[in-house]
């Protein structure tokens, strides 16, 4: 096969989904296949809608008429200008479904406190960014050869706004790492690391700290945002726990990340990580803050921290890199 990966992130962007780019790409070679990875540059990043669709279109285009399969890491920013190529020039396409766009732009732009389950049952009045938003979807929707979701969660809830066919959707699972020996932590500090935007809630969570900061001087909140990769590695292997507050969390890397030193975690219930960690961890609707307090407060007891480590112990959920690239050409060859 030749192989094209098209995605909005490169390998020195922070974040878990950085890596999938060229992690596949090496996978997709060692497998005795060509590849090729095309991100994002700084031109597209500094173009508004709909140019950076149109330039990115370009940029592609001779890449895809080399191709013969096609993988877009995200649905909107290549996905859209990616599935569009592939339909050109007749190429089998898998959108990797990651996130929602839609979703996110609508609350990161009303700070509105909107679940993604809620936002699809309520479908909120959109702005007009927002509608075009929805027919590009749409178009992926119909025109991508398939769509690989990482939860059943997320899947469950598009099949029902937008009435897609179950044959050309499914699930892969993110990359779970192997487990790490865990650091000691020297205080009890719970780890969030990430973009600082409406959605992640964290006004909610920073209140609930103060509160309980009050009471245990030993607790601490560690909000993390631009820092390098290995540096937030660091702090996860010696966090005493993550959490993740977001109004909803489709299937958090960086909690899978954390999860892998054996660290417990806090995390909203509007998420599909439950399919993956059903124990070893305290799921919590994202804005019930009294909740959020008392666990939190609870995670504190040793008691209830070494059952939840005891209960990741026992979990073994590694989905390695050669896994996730034999998934996806097992797909191309059905569709």
């Amino acid at each position: 096969m030749r192989i094209l990966i098209t995605t909005g992130l490169k390998s020195s962007d922070v974040g878990g989904p950085a890596q999938y780019g060229p992690k596949l790409k090496e996978e997709f070679e060692r497998s005795g296949h060509k590849a090729k990875a095309i991100s994002y540059g700084i031109i597209e990043r500094i173009l508004p809608v709909g140019l950076r669709h149109l330039y990115f279109f370009l940029k592609i285009l001779p890449s895809v008429i080399w191709a013969n399969k096609i993988i877009a890491l995200d649905t909107f920013s290549v996905g859209v200008p990616s599935v569009f190529a592939s339909k050109l020039l007749g190429r089998k396409i898998i959108v990797r479904i990651g996130g929602d766009f839609l979703w996110s732009a609508y609350v990161n732009r009303t700070s509105s406190p909107i679940t993604l389950v809620e936002f699809y049952q309520k479908m909120p009045r959109l702005n007009l960014k927002e509608k075009l938003v929805t027919i590009f979807l749409r178009f992926l929707i119909n025109n991508a050869s398939f769509l690989a979701f990482n939860t059943d969660w997320q899947r469950q809830i598009w099949k029902s706004h937008y009435g897609m066919e179950d044959k050309i959707a499914g699930v892969v699972r993110n990359f779970v790492p192997e487990k790490s020996e865990p650091g000691i932590p020297k205080l009890k500090n719970f780890l969030w690391a990430g973009r600082v935007i409406p959605e992640k809630n964290l006004g909610m969570i920073r209140r609930v700290a103060n509160r309980i900061k009050s009471r245990h001087p030993d607790f601490r909140l560690d909000i993390v945002t631009g820092e390098q990769r290995e540096h937030v590695c660091e702090r996860q292997k010696y966090c005493y726990a993550s959490f993740s507050a977001a109004y909803t969390d489709i299937c958090p890397n960086f909690i899978i990340e954390t999860v892998s030193f054996n660290k417990p975690f806090i995390m909203t219930a509007e998420t599909g990580l439950n399919e993956i960690y059903s124990s070893g961890g305290i799921f919590l609707t994202p804005k019930h803050e009294k909740a959020w307090e008392d666990s939190i407060e609870a995670m504190l007891d040793y008691r209830v921290y070494n059952k939840l480590q005891e209960e990741l112990a026992s979990l073994h959920q590694e989905h390695s890199w050669v896994q996730i690239a034999r998934e996806y050409i097992d797909i191309w060859k059905k569709v």
